[in-house]
């Protein structure tokens, strides 16, 4: 039997990665997911690029951002604040022990679906 002198002094309860743990991790890879279909999104939402060429030959292109494309962009950049948002709440509710610790690219997701979002607002 082991008494209380010999136990170690910091205890690991923890068996190994528990559920919210793991949401942790597969609320990122569905926050990433989600940005990058939004980027691909708003390669087909913004206005087309005017070069010389395409006025040379006086090619008629779209000089604003899509309108219909543009709002399924917002409410997929707002789906990724609101997944990020969850992520880090639930990340902050967890961290209690020295070896948690904070899911920066969460943070980057959230900044950047934000400023995305911020960007479209003023320019639409």
């Amino acid at each position: 039997m082991t008494t209380e002198q010999e136990k170690p002094e910091k205890y690991e309860r923890r068996q190994g990665p528990d559920l919210l743990c793991r949401a942790f991790s597969w609320l990122a890879i569905l926050g990433w997911v989600l940005f990058i279909a939004g980027m691909v999104l708003a390669h087909y939402a913004r206005p087309e690029l005017d070069t010389g060429l395409v006025r040379y030959w006086g090619i008629e292109i779209r000089s604003d951002w899509h309108p219909k494309l543009t709002v399924y962009l917002q409410y997929l950049l707002w789906a990724v604040a609101l997944v990020s948002a969850l992520s880090l709440s639930l990340n902050r509710l967890r961290l209690r022990r020295r070896g948690d610790h904070l899911h920066v690219n969460i943070v980057m997701l959230l900044l950047s679906s934000i400023g995305l979002l911020l960007y479209l607002y003023r320019q639409v």
